[in-house]
């Protein structure tokens, strides 16, 4: 639920942005902190779809009782993610697309061993972080 507020202020904060910095699209030399914090906010958002897709496409891999253990340590990381990356009410947008990424990267990981027939599901239910 947390992710959800956190996306959909992004998601305001993002199209609270002057038209120039998004008709431009000025993310390969942002000139502004405005234009910084748009950039890192969609690559956020990104990350976050890319996690989303990465983490569903393992759980269909393996077996159910990997799924349990793949949900239950998935919702600590959302937590680590959530506590590491705000502070004092104040989300840190670069902060959660660094964490997502690597998430995101590990989880491939251990799916692509399970598309080639070596899963190790000990690492899918284990602490990565």
């Amino acid at each position: 639920m947390r992710t959800l507020l956190a996306t959909g202020a992004l998601l305001v904060l993002a199209s609270a942005i002057p038209g120039r910095a998004r008709a431009e699209d000025g993310c390969a030399n942002p000139k502004t902190t405005y234009d910084k914090t748009y950039c890192v906010a969609k690559l956020f958002l990104e990350s976050d779809k890319e996690l989303n897709q990465v983490y569903k496409d393992l759980k269909k891999a393996i077996p159910k009782p990997v799924q349990v253990k793949l949900t239950d340590v998935q919702k600590e990381w959302i937590s680590y993610r959530d506590t590491t990356c705000e502070s004092n009410g104040t989300i840190n947008v670069q902060c959660n697309f660094d964490v997502n990424k690597t998430r995101t990267e590990y989880l491939r990981d251990r799916l692509r061993e399970c598309k080639t027939g070596h899963c190790q599901e000990e690492q899918i239910g284990k602490k990565s972080w």
